[in-house]
């Protein structure tokens, strides 16, 4: 019974975030770790005008709704840590399911004036890398990281930045 109910605990914490490949049960900023920048506030917009994000402050982290014409509108709590050279934002869903554990996505962010770049970190090589370094589960085509906040946290400062852990970049640019 005890692995059944983690089944589904894991089924249901990997729907919450379908659109990555790696995610994580622990919060990987800590609110030591987490900055704010102001730049990231606003409305943006994908570049065909499909997807709009509302990004707000909320506490020290954000308050994100994405609407899309596919999914309808999602609500996302993210924080930020600046790590080195580079900015990750732990991603989790702001809906509350008491049959769904929330859980992280690791994201990296670039602002440069009024546009913004984005991407998962959850490319191939960043999941093996994972796999070799923490504690992870995998679910389906996914990899579930299991190990403490502190641990996720330092692995993805240390290797985020490599090109190598994310792949597309989507851009957005800012309409207010």
């Amino acid at each position: 019974m005890k692995h059944l109910a983690l089944s589904v605990a894991l089924a249901g914490a990997i729907t919450l975030t379908s659109c990555s490949k790696l995610v994580s049960l622990s919060r990987f900023v800590t609110d030591e770790q987490a900055v704010m920048d102001p730049a990231l506030l606003g409305i943006w917009t994908s570049q065909d005008g499909k997807d709009i994000y509302w990004v707000r402050e909320d506490g020290n982290g954000y308050s994100i709704r994405h609407l899309d014409d596919s999914s309808g509108s999602q609500e996302f709590k993210a924080r930020l840590r600046v790590a080195d050279d580079f900015k990750l934002l732990d991603l989790v869903s702001a809906n509350e399911d008491a049959f769904q554990i929330a859980v992280h996505t690791p994201m990296r962010v670039w602002t440069e004036g009024s546009t913004l770049r984005m991407a998962l970190l959850d490319s191939d090589w960043l999941k093996e890398q994972s796999g070799k370094q923490l504690p992870t589960s995998p679910v389906n085509d996914r990899i579930l990281i299991t190990a403490p906040s502190e641990a996720v946290g330092n692995f993805l400062a240390k290797i985020g930045a490599d090109t190598k852990a994310y792949g597309e970049t989507e851009v957005l640019r800012r309409l207010q």
